[in-house]
């Protein structure tokens, strides 16, 4: 039997719209249902889009230097583009969350109960926790701002520009707050002062993505998803201090626990690329389709790398980048974090109803667990993770001795 495969045309949009439209009629399809979409061009910004929307799809240069891409609806619609609960934060007492809208949540870890929301975004994304000085940082990629608040009750205490679509917020040891604009090729630095914070944008890159603090927490790395560059930013000042070749699509990146060497995800390419601090490029190796997530082992003996495009966990050697094993995960494994005492391992399946726990030690896969469809980020206090779940806009509480569903969390 002939599958219906539904076309549209997006030449002459720009690439917003071209996003848009695609993901709009994505969304309107049945899972499995097929999409080809004609576009003037292919670059680094449309394949960023579609790939942290999950739409997976081949390509084909037309004879016109126009391209078509086939796109495969799967089991869930394109990541944020629903509005339910997606990235979580804690210290160990408390575990903090954001709707792609408007809320955010505190939740007690001791009770696992809502003690705190607050509507403060247009569309919160991702947050950074200070805890030394209480206080939560949202990016709001809908408003173009990072929004300080109180930790414990969500208070807003000041919001500053932030352009480009801020996704991905980190705070330094010295309480500097640092996001990345994607769409305008920015990052925000926003130094702490006794009255608020001051905040800077500079040009770095195409498609900037998720940056890294060095250890001294002195510079920040920023991986430029629209080329293949880590570029060194000077915090004190906001001075590119260095550039150095990663692979194909850099996109987020892991520091060795001795400081000395960051590891790269490439998503282009599908490689995993280490560098020293200073710059010198050490090793590069496969790791698969959509190289994106990355962590590494508190102890510094692994690297792990997920592919969104392969449903693979790839684990590498840090010392040599050898690639030891090769796991599968749930569909689009778009969250991926190793436990802070070096037990666990966690990937979830944003298309999927599952997310995949591991042995860390053993490198194998010791549990697969119902959360509902959506997984997407966890944080781990004590011995349960939280985990996001975007499509059933709850928090999945996981039982990391138990490996079980514990409770899920509304924070409505």
């Amino acid at each position: 039997m002939n599958q219906t495969v539904y076309t549209i045309d997006c030449r002459a949009k720009s690439l917003p719209e071209t996003g848009r439209t695609i993901i709009e009629r994505f969304n309107a399809l049945e899972p499995g249902a097929h999409l080809e979409a004609c576009v003037d061009a292919y670059p680094a910004g449309l394949k960023g889009w579609l790939l942290e929307a999950g739409a997976r799809h081949g390509t084909e240069r037309l004879s016109d230097g126009a391209w078509r891409l086939t796109i495969t609806r799967g089991l869930t619609p394109a990541q944020g583009s629903i509005p339910g609960v997606h990235h979580v934060v804690s210290d160990g007492d408390s575990v903090w969350t954001c709707r792609r809208g408007e809320l955010v949540a505190r939740i007690d870890a001791q009770t696992q109960r809502v003690v705190a929301t607050g509507s403060v975004a247009r569309k919160a994304s991702h947050m950074a926790l200070d805890a030394a000085a209480k206080r939560l940082f949202v990016a709001d990629s809908g408003a173009d701002e990072v929004i300080a608040l109180r930790a414990a009750d969500l208070q807003v205490e000041q919001r500053w520009p932030a352009p480009g679509g801020p996704q991905l917020p980190l705070v330094s040891p010295d309480g500097s707050v640092c996001v990345t604009g994607p769409a305008t090729g920015t990052l925000t630095i926003a130094r702490r002062h006794r009255d608020g914070y001051d905040a800077q944008t500079v040009v770095v890159g195409a498609c900037p993505h998720d940056p890294l603090l060095t250890q001294d927490g002195a510079h920040i790395f920023v991986p430029c998803a629209g080329g293949s560059e880590l570029v060194k930013v000077r915090l004190a000042d906001g001075r590119i201090v260095g550039r150095c070749e990663a692979g194909d699509g850099p996109s987020h990146l892991a520091l060795h626990p001795d400081g000395t060497r960051i590891y790269a995800a490439n998503s282009w390419d599908g490689t995993v690329t280490c560098v020293t601090v200073d710059g010198e490029r050490v090793a590069s190796a496969q790791s698969g389709r959509w190289a994106h997530a990355i962590d590494i082992a508190p102890d510094g003996r692994y690297v792990y790398v997920a592919n969104f495009m392969d449903d693979t966990l790839a684990v590498f050697d840090a010392a040599t980048l050898e690639r030891v094993v090769l796991l599968a995960t749930d569909a689009y494994p778009h969250g991926l974090d190793v436990s802070p005492d070096g037990r666990y391992v966690i990937a979830t399946g944003f298309a999927s109803h599952y997310l995949r726990v591991y042995d860390a030690e053993a490198l194998c896969e010791i549990a697969r667990i119902e959360v509902g469809p959506g997984s997407s980020h966890t944080a781990i206090a004590g011995k349960y993770a939280y985990v996001g779940c975007s499509v059933s806009d709850r928090i999945a509480c996981i039982d990391l001795e138990k490996l079980s569903l514990q409770e899920e969390i509304s924070i409505h």
